[in-house]
């Protein structure tokens, strides 16, 4: 089951940010997770953590 989050960390400072990226890339490694954003943060986030994502613009 797939755990979809649509502009769920609009107001989240780059900190927190970083953080639940963190804890959400540990906690449901085995779960597909969409992020749906208008910003590139999570994506600069993603990179710099050295997280695996795959980002498809619409």
């Amino acid at each position: 089951m797939p755990i979809i989050l649509d502009e769920a960390f609009a107001y989240y400072d780059e900190t927190r940010l970083a953080n639940i990226l963190k804890y959400i890339s540990e906690e449901f490694k085995n779960h597909q997770i969409i992020i749906l954003t208008c910003t590139n943060r999570e994506r600069e986030i993603l990179e710099k953590s050295k997280l695996q994502y795959r980002n498809i613009e619409l």
